[in-house]
């Protein structure tokens, strides 16, 4: 009898395909059905283990003729004149269990490395994002960040076999993912966007490569009231009228904690006051920027009688031609 599945077709290759579009073909639609690129898809599973199955046996010279003479001998249509003619001990679906499959130059792409057959490759590189606080990018600090990192198979060692089989956890890419946790040290200064290396945190080599490094793209929280231009601070601090006339001191906040400022008396909204040294620092050197308080000067919501009365008055006081030069 006609094995149950036609090869050629599931591989879509000719019946005369070479050993080399064999191999091509099937590469190509593992890559497609993959149980790892489809989780939960049955029907891409089937198809997978079914490809699997013709490559197992048309990649191998004598699996081959053996199946090739059963398909002609039942084709013939004949019961006798030859070994492969009628019935057959040809069983296609022994060949289903993922046996001599190494499938790990398919996925070598994907996870950073060559197949798991070949020779040591490096691990591929990882990239990733991290959310920081502003005062944490600012002052330096250590995070602790969660990712999902491609490992050696624990259960075949990276290797993707299992005794003569694929290996069933990995499906012969010799690789799985995990879970990851790493302290990561945030360099005092760090700026928003940039990246920080870890070496060796990656994904893992293929056979004793080393593994790749991870890529931690920081980003940064926004703070509530601090602003950040380079090494700089800034931050807008209300003052009251009076204050802005007379000039005061007052508490602003600083990264490092509260600071007194003088306001000069005659300070208009908008009125930049420098506090050297007070800014962030400046990576690689014992420098840093400085912070640059905005005064704002705030107007009275609730005006009474009485403080407009004393408006009116400081009205006499004012420069009537303050706008003329617009005229």
């Amino acid at each position: 009898m006609a094995p149950r599945k036609n090869y050629y077709e599931l591989l879509d290759v000719s019946e005369n395909a070479t050993s080399d579009e064999i191999r091509k073909a099937f590469r190509r639609l593992a890559k497609k059905y993959h149980p790892d690129v489809n989780p939960g898809d049955k029907e891409a599973e089937s198809r997978f283990k079914d490809i699997n199955e013709a490559h197992e046996v048309l990649d191998d010279k004598k699996k081959r003729a053996e199946y090739d003479a059963v398909r002609k001998g039942a084709f013939a249509g004949g019961f006798g004149g030859g070994p492969f003619r009628g019935q057959s001990d040809f069983d296609p679906g022994a060949y289903s269990r993922g046996e001599h499959i190494d499938l790990g130059d398919i996925f070598g792409d994907l996870l950073g490395g060559g197949g798991f057959a070949h020779a040591a490759a490096r691990g591929g590189d990882l990239t990733t994002d991290l959310s920081v606080d502003f005062l944490d990018m600012a002052k330096g600090s250590v995070q602790e960040l969660r990712y999902r990192r491609p490992k050696a198979c624990p259960t075949c060692r990276g290797t993707g076999r299992s005794g003569r089989q694929g290996c069933p956890k990995c499906g012969g890419a010799g690789m799985t993912e995990g879970d990851e946790r790493i302290k990561v040290k945030i360099p005092a200064g760090a700026r928003n966007g940039s990246t920080i290396r870890v070496p060796r945190k990656g994904a893992a080599g293929v056979g004793p490569g080393r593994s790749g490094d991870l890529l931690i793209r920081l980003r940064m929280i926004p703070h509530p009231y601090f602003r950040r231009e380079g090494g700089d601070i800034h931050i807008d601090v209300p003052v009251t009228y009076s204050e802005a006339v007379k000039g005061a001191k007052i508490s602003v906040p600083t990264i490092d904690g509260q600071v007194t400022v003088s306001v000069p008396a005659g300070s208009s909204s908008g009125r930049k006051l420098r506090l050297r040294g007070r800014g962030v620092p400046v990576p690689g050197t014992l420098s840093r920027g400085d912070q640059y308080v905005v005064v704002q000067v705030v107007v009275p919501k609730e005006q009474s009688g009485e403080f407009l009365s004393l408006v009116e008055r400081l009205a006499e006081f004012e420069d009537p031609n303050l706008r003329g030069g617009w005229n």
